[in-house]
């Protein structure tokens, strides 16, 4: 056994005390520091600790919100004296810690905004900060299909699928195949229904610096409607011929996962559990929701994900399309064109949608102004105003079809001349030698004409 001195016994208590002396000095130290931080933080005001929301997405859908979260409660002033620049219409609601920024209708592309914020203001305190929030949008693009000739030619050149940057003038080439019967732009790349030369097809997933990805089908048989969205991660097309499993489909509405192609098509469910026979379907911009409507002429509401049931929308009329820069619906109702909004499940009627009994053919804006065409001009007509031209076709050609971009402010006006012949591919021929001429819906002011014909704005 080792033996302590006294000497050494005794300076145990005094050590001890030290310790203890030191210890309460640190935790008033850092108690003291905590105050001042504190206090140092309710004296500088607000801060801005995060945004939430994609700005890119307010290019083609109104309503875009931005969440900006503060650090502390907000006084319901920190509203008062916001900016966005360029100048654009917007909505400011403040609770909270939190200062939300609604656009209420649709940015520029190709621009470099700012959200200046003169005076965020502390709800406890009073104190102020300016605050700041630069994005800069995607640019316009317009995606085109480019035949190479025939459906049965021998050799030559190969289908394209090219990706026009009409902001600055470039173009790229996303795909190519001998025989391209359709395609699908999700944004960051093309799925393509490619046709051998029987007909038979498959499904191609292709993008910027990838090798081309081959996509899954049900089985032996034909494709169509091709549709792909970004938001739902989704591409889906109705099928029509034998299953894997020898079962037959006819227009039958199937998904697949391109990020999982292993997975195989996925049918999808109508209410009753069997696989949902589609005549016309669409994706739900900004969602993972799609919505189709049945040989009975009801709209059936789906989640692409599976995640939710189908909804039975109702049978309110033939599904046209989705209204531009909305997640509402245009519909053939009882009493002619009607918008479904499906937020809220209302049905009203499109204000002034009466058509020229001469017009080929009608893109819905809005509720109440759309672009009508014939073969030799194009129109916008509003409830409120008379008709204005926007275009008319030179000599020699005539107009085939017009499509307006997901945010409704451009229009494509596809345009053949005399000369130019059918392709004769058995699904979605078309004229060899179209083109396409973007416009300035509400000025009539062309920005490009580009090659090719079936626009992604087409879908």
């Amino acid at each position: 056994m080792t033996r302590t001195s006294p000497e050494t016994d005794a300076a145990r208590p005094r050590s001890s005390r030290r310790w203890a002396v030191a210890g309460i000095a640190v935790v008033a130290c850092l108690a003291a520091v905590s105050t001042t931080l504190a206090a140092a933080a309710l004296e500088r005001g607000p801060r801005i600790r995060g945004v939430d929301g994609d700005p890119a997405l307010a290019v083609q859908q109104s309503g875009v919100t931005l969440v900006f979260r503060a650090d502390q409660p907000l006084d319901p002033r920190s509203g008062e004296g916001v900016r966005v620049e360029p100048a654009t219409p917007f909505q400011i609601e403040v609770t909270g810690s939190t200062m939300r920024l609604r656009f209420t209708g649709t940015v520029d592309h190709a621009r470099d905004y700012r959200v200046s914020i003169p005076a965020l203001r502390g709800r406890a305190t009073g104190a102020t900060a300016e605050a700041a929030f630069d994005f800069a949008t995607p640019p316009l693009t317009v995606t085109t299909l480019e035949r190479g000739g025939s459906f049965d030619r021998t050799g030559g050149a190969d289908d394209r699928i090219v990706r026009h940057d009409l902001s600055s003038g470039s173009d790229e080439v996303i795909f190519s195949a001998p025989r391209i019967q359709e395609y699908a732009d999700d944004g960051d790349g093309v799925v393509a229904a490619v046709l051998d030369e029987d007909g038979r097809a498959t499904l191609t997933r292709a993008g910027q610096g990838a090798d081309p990805v081959a996509l899954p089908l049900p089985g032996d048989g034909t494709v169509g409607l091709l549709r792909a969205s970004a938001d739902a991660g989704r591409t889906g097309f109705v099928f029509t011929g034998t299953g894997a499993d020898a079962q037959p489909y006819t227009s039958t509405l199937f998904l697949v996962d391109p990020a999982d192609p292993d997975a195989g098509a996925r049918a999808v469910l109508d209410l009753d559990g069997l696989a949902l026979q589609a005549d016309s379907w669409f994706f739900v911009p900004g969602s993972s929701y799609l919505v189709a409507q049945a040989p009975t002429g009801s709209l059936i509401l789906v989640d692409a994900t599976g995640a939710a049931p189908p909804r039975l929308l109702g049978e309110v009329g033939g599904l046209r399309a989705v209204l531009p820069a909305s997640t509402s619906l245009v519909v053939d109702g009882a009493g002619g064109p009607a918008v479904l909004d499906l937020t809220n499940g209302t049905l009203s009627d499109i204000a002034g949608a009466a058509a020229d009994e001469l017009s080929t053919g009608t893109v819905f804006l809005s509720d109440s102004s759309s672009v009508q065409w014939t073969a030799e001009d194009v129109v916008r007509r509003t409830a409120s105003e008379p008709p204005v031209g926007v275009f008319r076709a030179g000599a020699g050609g005539r107009i085939e079809e017009v499509c307006v971009s997901p945010s409704g402010r451009f229009a494509a006006v596809g345009v053949v001349r005399t000369e130019d012949e059918i392709d004769d591919y058995p699904t979605r021929a078309e004229w060899l030698g179209r083109t396409s001429t973007v416009i300035d819906v509400s000025s009539g002011a062309p920005l490009a004409e580009v090659p090719g014909t079936r626009p992604d704005w087409c879908a």
